[in-house]
């Protein structure tokens, strides 16, 4: 039971393109990745963290990509390209008292403090938080190794800031995740399989390596580094099922997860520069460049309501052209160290239209402005904006916007090819809720009720050309034009 090597292990959920689920091993994930049609896994966050996981194996064990490797994205890989998983075999041991996969030990810790292994799960309450639709308790519930190798495997991508030397990962706050999907495993990875400047080392190589603090980040670096200190107790008895996959088998209750000290820069000083391929960045008011991220839903409860159109024509500015069949985007939204917590996923059939791609992007920036004018539109004609006057305008909005951009999303792929009565007519799955807003907020029967509420059911995003400029006649008096 001290053993458990990634690379042979059943660990990782895989559907086939026959409709067949198993788990797998890495070698297996790999040389079958043409007839597989994806990560299985239920959590999106798993999905995402191992598909980047074999990604990074793929550039460690090949490089770069050859010249033709990606001609024909759906071929079998080459089982030659990854002799390298022989030969560093010892990398991916979870278990034992040598070498572990994303573990290790700092030198005179062997009394360390431990804590519960469903730290390595974040939908699995912990500590003092509140237990909402899971129920664990910390010792006596825990995780199967499987887990714990897909709960290791999220670390770099959606560890959060967790006190003292416990920062977050390589992007700091988890960003939205963009990735292009084919139909197959192989496909999916040969779209993001692209030349790399400066590979680097992996943390499974190197599993205690330092984050830089300047210059620019090798990219197996900022795909696999670690944000905590990890080591796993073996699995013991009594067998119970795993408190997240609910397999039964002896489970690790208990690891180390500790903090690795300070990743922050000096102030001043050149800094660290790593730009995230699978993550969408743009630019702020102070002409810093962001990333962009899920919304947090607590703070606004429209918050998340049009951030499709941002995240879609920020994805259609970089997009290129290939066979993908969707972009998946995952996104990880956290509040207060993670008292609130929610994965969030879409798999976006966009089109990709160069000669339209201005236009896409130009009628998508539309709508996002549009829908921030809905509220400022339902007020009274007399009232200015900054009034304090009819509160309840903006949270009856809250409480619509999501349901209308969720259907209006639903269809976005037709859209987004669609000509401008197209979009006239996402603007119109707005009005059967505005008839409901305006009974709420202009009640009565009175002529300036009737009045206001015939103004408010009409107010829908404005997605109607706009006019031609009309052209001033520029003739003289008395003369002709000119």
């Amino acid at each position: 039971m001290n053993e458990y090597n990634l690379l042979d292990e059943s660990w990782i959920p895989v559907l086939y393109r026959n409709g067949c689920f198993i788990r797998i091993g890495i070698r297996k994930a790999l040389e079958d990745a043409h007839r597989i049609r994806t990560i299985a896994a239920s959590n999106p966050m798993d999905r995402v963290a191992i598909l980047r996981f074999l990604l990074a194996l793929l550039y460690w064990c090949k490089g770069n990509p050859p010249d033709g490797a990606n001609a024909n994205t759906g071929d079998p890989f080459p089982t030659d390209w990854f002799s390298m998983l022989d030969a560093k075999r010892d990398c991916f041991n979870l278990l034992g008292e040598g070498k572990r996969f994303y573990q290790y030990r700092k030198a005179g810790s062997g009394s360390e403090k431990k804590l519960a292994a469903n730290y390595l799960a974040q939908e699995v309450p912990t500590g003092t938080n509140k237990w909402h639709f899971r129920h664990a308790t910390d010792e006596k519930d825990g995780l199967c190794p499987a887990c714990c190798a897909m709960g290791l495997l999220r670390l770099p991508l959606f560890a959060t800031s967790g006190g003292r030397g416990k920062p977050p990962g390589v992007n700091a706050k988890p960003p939205l995740y963009v990735i292009p999907v084919g139909d197959s495993l192989a496909k999916t990875l040969r779209l993001s399989w692209k030349p790399m400047p400066n590979l680097g080392t992996p943390a499974w190589e190197k599993p205690e390596m330092e984050l830089l603090k300047t210059g620019e980040l090798p990219l197996l670096m900022g795909f696999t580094w670690i944000p905590r200190r990890v080591w796993l107790d073996n699995p013991d008895k009594p067998e119970t099922p795993c408190i997240s996959c609910g397999q039964v088998c002896r489970l690790i209750r208990l690891s180390v997860f500790a903090p690795i000290g300070s990743t922050k820069t000096q102030e001043g000083g050149v800094g660290r520069f790593w730009r995230d391929p699978h993550v969408l960045y743009s630019t702020s008011a102070n002409d810093e460049v962001i990333s962009l991220h899920a919304a947090d839903v607590r703070a606004a409860p429209d918050a998340a309501a049009g951030q499709w159109a941002r995240i879609i024509a920020g994805n259609q500015k970089v997009r290129q052209a290939d066979d993908r069949i969707g972009t998946w985007i995952v996104g990880f939204s956290t509040v207060n160290n993670d008292t609130y917590l929610e994965a969030t996923e879409s798999l976006v059939r966009d089109p990709f239209l160069p000669e339209q791609s201005e236009a896409i992007i130009a009628r998508l920036e539309r709508w996002q402005k549009e829908g921030s004018k809905l509220a400022r539109k339902a007020r009274p004609p007399n009232e200015k904006v900054a009034s304090r006057k009819h509160v309840e305008i903006l949270p009856m909005l809250d409480g619509v916007r999501p349901h209308v951009e969720s259907k209006v999303f639903a269809d976005v792929g037709e859209l987004l090819v669609g000509d401008d009565e197209a979009w006239e007519q996402a603007a119109a799955k707005y009005r059967p809720m505005m008839r409901m807003v305006a009974r709420s907020l202009a009640p009565g029967f009175t002529t300036e009720a009737l009045r206001r509420r015939r103004t408010i059911q009409f107010i829908v995003p404005n997605m109607k050309p706009k006019p031609e400029p009309v052209k001033k006649d520029t003739r003289k008096k008395g003369g002709a034009s000119e």
